[in-house]
């Protein structure tokens, strides 16, 4: 008999959505403000490691920081279902999913305080090599997390119910994650007494801790064979995609969810900058602003999940 899910289970299990999008809001919300760009009298630290890397246009006026990004997109849909097969294939007494996560939560908070440290020799070419390299380790270790926290979704959510709870709990880590991440020129105020380039290092180092342990928590808390009744399947990890896109309705979900993630980088990866240049507001007013779109959006979750149960009959 396998144990029940419970609220608390699911709940545990979102501290882990928490700890991933803290480590990618860091880099997707900052790296293009502190790597590209001019400092200037309310937000000193714009560009503060541009220097460092090619600035001017490569390849169709995209910037090597615009074309390493894209890149890693690139990269990261690559190695999605090679990653989801090794998850789906694996044989592991403690589960498919749990240990991928264990193993690589460390590596992937490491990558992202090497992303803000290590591209800093007196060298631009060997900087603009580094870079690409550890984004690419970045997107990886992301992916090798990611995939499968996300297949566990829909394993623990065994009933409507918690289907609905666990998407709820993991939607409001997430954007807890996202928008603490913000905090990032707050939190490198408070290390002053280390310059401008090692308040932020410090500042990534100490966050980047903290989404570590926030991802081993369901890591090692969860037991997934007590949970779910798992079998490693057979089939090769695109012959699976392939099949998968014959169903109509996930590729309806899919197109949905590419919309969505697309926008939701045009806008974190962008605010920042609109927000400082455009508003010509400091970098540290950043958080306020988010944390006040965030409210706005959790008041709406009641209602939501309101709504979610008819209109789920209605199809």
């Amino acid at each position: 008999m396998k144990k029940p899910i419970t609220n608390k289970l699911l709940w545990i299990f979102a501290v882990g959505q928490f700890g991933w999008s803290l480590l990618s809001g860091i880099v997707t919300n900052w790296m293009v403000y502190y790597y590209t760009g001019t400092p200037d009298a309310n937000n000193p630290n714009t560009g503060i490691f541009a220097s460092g890397i090619t600035q001017s246009p490569i390849l169709f006026k995209l910037t090597l920081f615009g074309l390493v990004m894209a890149v890693g997109r690139i990269f990261d849909a690559i190695t999605d279902p090679l990653i989801a097969g090794w998850s789906d294939r694996s044989r592991n007494k403690a589960g498919r999913r749990i240990p991928f996560m264990r193993a690589v939560a460390v590596p992937f908070a490491l990558i992202t305080v090497a992303l803000f440290t290590v591209p800093q020799t007196a060298n631009v070419a060997v900087n603009d090599v580094l870079l690409f390299a550890i984004l690419m380790c970045f997107y990886l270790f992301m992916t090798i997390f990611c995939t499968p926290y996300n297949a566990l979704i829909a394993e623990l959510g065994d009933t409507q119910e918690h289907r609905i709870n666990v998407s709820t709990y993991i939607s409001f880590t997430f954007i807890a994650g996202t928008s603490i991440s913000f905090m990032l020129p707050n939190v490198a105020g408070l290390f002053g007494f280390a310059g401008q380039a090692g308040s932020i290092r410090l500042a990534v180092a100490l966050m980047a801790t903290i989404a570590c342990i926030a991802m081993l928590i369901p890591s090692f808390y969860i037991k997934e064979r007590d949970y779910i009744d798992s079998r490693p399947s057979e089939t090769p990890a695109f012959s699976s995609l392939l099949k998968t896109f014959k169903n109509g309705q996930f590729r309806r979900f899919v197109y949905a969810d590419v919309i969505y993630f697309f926008a939701l980088t045009l806008f974190q990866t962008g605010l920042a900058f609109y927000e400082t240049k455009l508003m010509e507001i400091e970098d540290t007013w950043t958080f306020p602003l988010t944390a006040l779109m965030t409210l706005v959006s959790v008041l709406l979750y009641p209602l939501v999940n309101k709504l979610a149960p008819s209109w789920a009959k209605r199809s």
